[in-house]
């Protein structure tokens, strides 16, 4: 800038300091302040920045599986349905089997595991009941001798409910060997097929549709172990618990189902390890009418671990407002 364009700019100082004390309560003031200002001193208005459309996605439905509300076992008992999702858990176990879609039910024992399958397949169902002495002609079979002294091959239920198309629960699977159970992994997978070693005239064995693999355990049992290899094969997993609502439809006196609700609570703090389930809240339904409710307490005490004893008395004691003791004679 010249000195000429220096001194006009001076010059002028005087009538530009006017309108920047008068910008703030006269807008006309605020015009003539900014004509003064060079083009490239002037502020450039913010770009508008557009706002990105929200991506939004929707998750397919489908219909709800439903079908009765009870079913009757094998033994005679009624098994009455729950909610597994929208859906019915007799009718996802039926639905299941149709896409080869294995399942593997957990929780405390007693709170109906056992009692889903044989409602859902109480036909052709075949059950393997697991421990740590369960070897692989458990599953698979083995030779048998007959009165005459000789030795036949006899399936086991793993290739039974292959070649008949069946459903297998294996109950109590995480108590099996895992070298064990690897004789299963042919057929819950793409191959459906097993190769029966220990008989080599058996050969190959095929699965047909409609053999259907259902586990079933108690994660928090001593000595459960189950492999990563055996979990990838079952596509639906699910923690069973007792239903309390349908306890005290059943009959169940009230107090003692507040009872287990609490000592429900307690053993998912880790303050006991046991609480009573569905089995033994129907079995202190009828021992209650057959003996009363204090031969009932005291015997449903008696059958809890002896370490939570102490405890479970306690919160018998509080729910049923007199002193409760396990049963002794």
């Amino acid at each position: 800038m010249s000195v000429a364009e220096i001194n006009a700019s001076y010059s002028d100082l005087g009538t530009s300091l006017a309108p920047l004390a008068r910008q703030f309560f006269d807008p006309e003031a605020a015009s003539i302040l900014a004509s003064k200002v060079q083009p490239q001193g002037r502020l450039k208005p913010p770009r508008a920045v557009k706002e990105k459309p929200k991506m939004t996605s929707s998750v397919p439905s489908t219909e709800a599986l439903t079908g009765d509300n009870s079913f009757e076992r094998p033994n005679g008992d009624m098994y009455y349905t729950r909610k597994w999702g929208e859906h019915n858990d007799v009718m996802v176990l039926r639905k299941a089997r149709e896409f080869n879609k294995y399942v593997l039910l957990y929780g405390s024992p007693g709170c109906g595991k056992t009692a889903l399958v044989e409602a859902a397949f109480s036909e052709d169902l075949y059950t393997v009941l697991g421990s740590g002495d369960t070897e692989v002609a458990d599953l698979i079979g083995g030779y048998v001798q007959t009165p005459g002294g000789n030795y036949v091959w006899e399936d086991g239920p793993l290739v039974k409910a292959a070649e008949e198309g069946s459903p297998l629960l294996i109950d109590e699977i995480g108590l099996i060997d895992t070298k064990v159970l690897s004789v299963v992994y042919g057929l819950m997978d793409g191959r459906r097929e097993l190769a029966v070693t220990a008989n080599p005239e058996r050969g190959i064995v095929k699965a047909k549709d409609g053999f259907f693999v259902i586990g079933a355990t108690n994660p928090n049992a001593p000595g459960v172990r189950l492999s990563e290899a055996l979990l990838s094969r079952f596509s639906l997993q699910v923690e069973m618990t007792t239903d309390w609502g349908l306890a005290r439809k059943l009959g169940v006196p009230t107090q003692m189902v507040t009872a287990a609700q609490n000592l429900s609570k307690k053993q998912a703090s880790s303050e006991v390890t046991w609480a009573p389930q569905m089995r033994e809240l129907l079995d202190f339904r009828d021992v209650t009418a057959m003996f009363g409710s204090n031969f009932a307490i005291a015997n449903l005490l008696a059958a809890a671990p002896e370490i939570d004893r102490p405890v479970v008395a306690d919160v018998f004691s509080r729910v049923f407002g007199e002193a409760c003791l396990p049963a002794k004679i």
